[in-house]
C-alpha cells in the first residue's frame, strides 16, 4: 500500500488544488438557495464573518461563494454591508454591482460601503504624513511611493473620493446618498460593523 509520503509531492499538491477547486464550485452551486435564507449581505466578507448575515466573497473564504460581478439570485434585501471591498473592482464592474443590488433592494433597503478616501490620502501626501502601519506591513519610505501604493496594492483597483463614489450610485439608480461616521447609523443593524482602524474611511449609506 501506497502512504501518502511515498507520493511525489507535485501530484499530492495538484490533488489538493482540485479537491479545493471542486468544493468552491459546490459552494458556487449553492449559493443561490443559501442566498435566498438572507435579507443581510455582507459583500466581499475575506475571513470575516459577520453573525446573521450572507457573507459573500468569490475567493471561497466566505460562507457563501459568488462572483460579485454576476446579478444577485435574490430578492427582498434589507441590508448590504461591505467594508474595503469597492477599490477591489473596475468602475464600470462597481456601477453593474450597485445596478444589481438596488434591483434586489427592499423600497427601504439601504446599502452602507466602506472604502479608503482618495482626498484624505492626497491630503496626507501634501501634507507630507507618512504612512506608517506595521500591522500592515506597510510602512513605505516616500511621500510618493505611499500614494503609489495606496492606488495599486492588495489588489486595488479603483480608489474613491466622494464625489466619485456619490457618482457611481447615481448612475446605478440611488437617489439618496449619505456621508456617514465610522461606526454610526440611524439603523441599528448598520451600527457599529466597521472592523478596520479609523483612518479617515469614506463610508456612504446610500437608499434608492
Amino acid at each position: 500500500m501506497r502512504t501518502l509520503s511515498s507520493i511525489p509531492g507535485g501530484i499530492v499538491r495538484r490533488s489538493v488544488r482540485y479537491g479545493h477547486r471542486i468544493r468552491t464550485r459546490l459552494r458556487r452551486l449553492s449559493a443561490p438557495r443559501q442566498l435566498r435564507q438572507h435579507d443581510k449581505l455582507h459583500l466581499g466578507c475575506g475571513p470575516r464573518h459577520l453573525g446573521g448575515w450572507a457573507n459573500v466573497d468569490v475567493t471561497g473564504q466566505g460562507e457563501i461563494v459568488w462572483d460579485l460581478r454576476r446579478p444577485l439570485p435574490v430578492g427582498g434585501i434589507r441590508f448590504v454591508y461591505s467594508e474595503h471591498f469597492v477599490e477591489h473592482i473596475e468602475r464600470d464592474e462597481a456601477v453593474r454591482l450597485l445596478t444589481n443590488l438596488r434591483k434586489v433592494l427592499r423600497d427601504d433597503g439601504v446599502v452602507r460601503i466602506s472604502t479608503p478616501d482618495l482626498a484624505v490620502i492626497i491630503d496626507e501626501y501634501r501634507a507630507g504624513i507618512l504612512a506608517d502601519m506595521p500591522e500592515y506591513d506597510w510602512q513605505p519610505s516616500s511621500l510618493c511611493r505611499m500614494v503609489n501604493d495606496s492606488m495599486r496594492l492588495w489588489g486595488h483597483r479603483f480608489i474613491y473620493d466622494e464625489d466619485e463614489l456619490r457618482a457611481v450610485l447615481a448612475e446605478a439608480g440611488f437617489g439618496r446618498v449619505e456621508r456617514v461616521a465610522y461606526n454610526r447609523s440611524e439603523c441599528p443593524e448598520l451600527n457599529n460593523l466597521e472592523s478596520r482602524p479609523d483612518l479617515g474611511d469614506l463610508i456612504i449609506e446610500a437608499r434608492i
